[in-house]
C-alpha cells in the first residue's frame, strides 16, 4: 500500500513516557489534487461499500479507485452485515 499523504516534521510528537503522542500528530492538509482525484461511487453496490467504509474510518465520504476490486471484494462481507444491521428495530 502506498501513503495517500506524506508530512514532514522536524521531531516526532512524544507522550511523558517516550512513545510517539499519536493524538498530537498534525493532520496532513488537503489538496486540490485530493479532490480532483475522489471518484464517486457509481453502482449501487459501490454505494453501500463506500458508506459503510466511510463510517468504519469516521469520514465524511469514501471514494471509488478504478481498479479497486480488491477492496470492494474484501468489503462485502462487511457490508452485508452492515447492510442487515441497519435494518433493525
Amino acid at each position: 500500500m502506498v501513503p495517500a499523504h506524506f508530512v514532514s516534521l522536524n521531531a516526532l510528537p512524544l507522550t511523558p513516557n517516550g512513545k510517539v503522542d499519536r493524538k498530537a500528530l498534525p493532520a496532513p492538509e488537503r489538496s486540490a489534487a485530493d479532490e480532483a482525484s475522489y471518484v464517486a461511487a457509481r453502482t449501487p453496490t459501490e454505494e453501500i461499500l463506500a458508506g459503510a467504509w466511510a463510517e468504519v474510518l469516521g469520514v465524511e465520504r469514501v471514494g471509488v479507485e478504478v481498479g479497486g476490486g480488491q477492496l470492494l471484494r474484501a468489503g462485502r462481507p462487511f457490508a452485508a452485515g452492515h447492510k442487515s444491521r441497519s435494518r433493525a428495530p
